[in-house]
C-alpha cells in the first residue's frame, strides 16, 4: 500500500527530493526563509528593537515585549518562530547533515575526549563520513559543524556498532583525522577515542517534523 501524501515517510521523501534537486547553498537558503516568512511580518517589526538591550532596564523592557507578543501569538505562530530561532544561524551544509540523518539513519563517528572512567569526558572533536555521505562542500570542516549541531541538541551520539566496524577503521585512517588526533594528543596526553554512532535527535526530529507539515500545509 502506497504512503499518504501527507503520511511521514511522503512527506520526508518530499522535501528530500526538493533538498537534493537545489544547489547546497540555495537548498538551505530556501528552506530557512520559507520559515523566516511563516512568522507574521508585525511581531518581526516588534522583535527587532530585542537585539541589543544595553541595561537592565533595557532587558526588562525586551521581556515585556516578549510577552506580549506571547499574547498575540497563536500556537503555529509560535511553533514557527522557535523552529526560526532553533535554525538560526544553519549553514547549507549543515543543513545537508540534518537532512542525511532525517530518515534516521545513523552514521559511524570517532570521538576524541578526555575524562575519567566515572565522567563522560571533555569532547574535543569529532570526525564522521556523514559529511561526504551528504556532499557538503567544506568536508574540512566536518567536525566543526558536528560541535555546532551537537550544542544546539539537534544530534546526538549512539553506542558503538558492530555493523559498521569497518566504516570506524576507514575513518581512523583519514588524514584530517589523524592530523586532528595528533595534535590534540600534543596538549592532551591522556586522549582517549570513543566509536559512536551519529542520529537526529529527538528535537532534530521534532524540528524536522514541523518543516514537514509546513511544507504539506502549502499545498
Amino acid at each position: 500500500m502506497s504512503d499518504s501524501p501527507l503520511s511521514p515517510a511522503a512527506l520526508r521523501a518530499r522535501i528530500q527530493h526538493l533538498l537534493y534537486q537545489l544547489p547546497p547553498v540555495q537548498r538551505a537558503d530556501e528552506r530557512l526563509h520559507q520559515v523566516e516568512q511563516d512568522v507574521l511580518q508585525g511581531l518581526k517589526h516588534r522583535l527587532e528593537g530585542l537585539e541589543s538591550p544595553g541595561s537592565l532596564a533595557g532587558a526588562a523592557d525586551s521581556f515585556q515585549q516578549l510577552l506580549e507578543v506571547s499574547m498575540e501569538q497563536s500556537q503555529e505562530q509560535a511553533r514557527a518562530m522557535l523552529v526560526s530561532q532553533i535554525l538560526a544561524g544553519t549553514t547549507a551544509d549543515e543543513a545537508r547533515l540534518l537532512a542525511a540523518l532525517s530518515d534516521g539513519s545513523g552514521f559511524p563517528m570517532l570521538t576524541l575526549y578526555t575524562g575519567g572512567r566515572l565522567s563522560p569526558g571533555v569532547v574535543h572533536y569529532r570526525h564522521s563520513n556523514i559529511g561526504r555521505a551528504a556532499g557538503i562542500q567544506c568536508t574540512d570542516f566536518i567536525a566543526f559543524y558536528l560541535s555546532r549541531l551537537f550544542a544546539r541538541g539537534l544530534v546526538v551520539a549512539a553506542g558503538f556498532s558492530e555493523a559498521r566496524r569497518t566504516d570506524y577503521e576507514l575513518l581512523e585512517g583519514d588524514s584530517d583525522y589523524r592530523k586532528a588526533e595528533e595534535a590534540l594528543k600534543a596538549h592532551s596526553p591522556k586522549l582517549k577515542v570513543r566509536r559512536e554512532t551519529l542520529h537526529m535527535s529527538p528535537l532534530g526530529s521534532k524540528v524536522w517534523a514541523l518543516l514537514g507539515e509546513d511544507a504539506a500545509s502549502e499545498e
